[in-house]
């Protein structure tokens, strides 16, 4: 139970910071900014907290970064865009996924290099 509710409470912190970001951020880069920033702290996350609680790290990783980042978001774009273009719908798709993977690895490599708590 306490484990559903570390992900349930971490949900509800990420969703409300994606929307934060979507108020902020323009909209063609909102997407980019919570998928490739999200990938990049789930990445130092699972660096930094992995000596914690199992609640703990569920409420940041599953939780707060899972519904912070949106993966179906990013499909809904490409979809779009593969109808309107082949090759642009390709590009975005490569370069965000690859953006994300890239993010996630130098988190990573971040969160390692300072030691884990």
């Amino acid at each position: 139970m306490k484990r559903l509710l570390a992900v349930g409470f971490g949900g509800m912190v990420g969703s409300l910071l994606r929307a934060g970001v979507y108020a902020i951020v323009p909209s063609t880069m909102a997407l980019w900014t919570v998928n490739v920033f999200g990938s990049l702290l789930i990445g130092w996350i699972a660096a930094r907290f992995s000596s914690k609680s199992a609640e703990f790290r569920l409420f940041l990783s599953t939780g707060l970064i899972g519904s912070f980042t949106t993966f179906s978001a990013f499909s809904a774009d490409w979809f779009r865009l593969l109808e309107t273009s082949f090759w642009q719908g390709t590009v975005y798709a490569v370069s965000m996924t690859a953006a994300s993977i890239m993010a996630a690895a130098s988190g990573l490599a971040i969160g390692r290099r300072r030691g884990v708590q």
